[in-house]
């Protein structure tokens, strides 16, 4: 496939996008531990709602994130099941941050989710049709 076919090019600029989405939050969280927040106690709040278990699955995406960023530039078909355990590993993550007051007061979740879920899914929805024609290898 060449790079320069429309499906592809959508593909690869969504997956940036999911990329930077995945890499804003993160920079939210680790500013948050570094104490760089202008509330200093919303962010000591905020790291102390979190656990382990949730800081793990999300990084972990952040990380697959990237991961199916360069198997994407390299037109390979691994970026769907790649892009499949992100997906699990942010899905489950929001599950738990769904019970997190703290977090829900600080950002509007709802709207969060929607572009979140549309993102995803238009990148599983492209990974799935350039798999099953061939065009990533």
């Amino acid at each position: 496939m060449r790079r320069s076919g429309l499906p592809y090019l959508a593909l690869l600029s969504l997956v940036a996008i999911q990329v930077i989405y995945a890499g804003y939050w993160a920079v939210h969280d680790i500013s948050a531990r570094m104490g760089l927040w202008a509330d200093t106690d919303a962010a000591r709040t905020f790291v102390s709602s979190l656990t382990a278990t949730q800081e793990v699955l999300f990084f972990s995406h952040v990380v697959m994130n990237v991961v199916v960023l360069f198997l994407v530039w390299k037109l390979r078909w691994w970026a769907l099941p790649a892009f499949i355990l992100s997906f699990v590993l942010d899905r489950a993550e929001w599950v738990i941050m769904a019970g997190n007051v703290v977090f829900s007061n600080m950002v509007a979740v709802d709207a969060w989710t929607v572009f979140s879920f549309t993102l995803q899914g238009m990148i599983i929805a492209l990974l799935v049709v350039l798999v099953s024609e061939g065009r990533l290898r």
